[in-house]
């Protein structure tokens, strides 16, 4: 087995402005999907929370 915690500490030391979990190179592919699915999640819920506030119902379809 390879010892990396050298490389591995010139990585992560070697960019002190930016957060730590975005400093690996593989980060943006599980963050951006992350915030994605975040951002959609709480747009949903507090769009939901305002009809309900409101009193807005969904619209059933006419049964034949």
């Amino acid at each position: 087995m390879v010892n990396n915690v050298i490389k591995n500490q010139k990585l992560f030391q070697s960019q002190p402005n930016v957060a730590l979990w975005k400093r690996h190179p593989r980060s943006k592919f599980l963050l951006y999907p992350f915030y994605a699915c975040f951002a959609v999640s709480m747009g949903v819920s507090v769009w939901y929370t305002g009809r309900t506030i409101l009193g807005i119902k969904d619209e059933k379809p006419a049964s034949e």
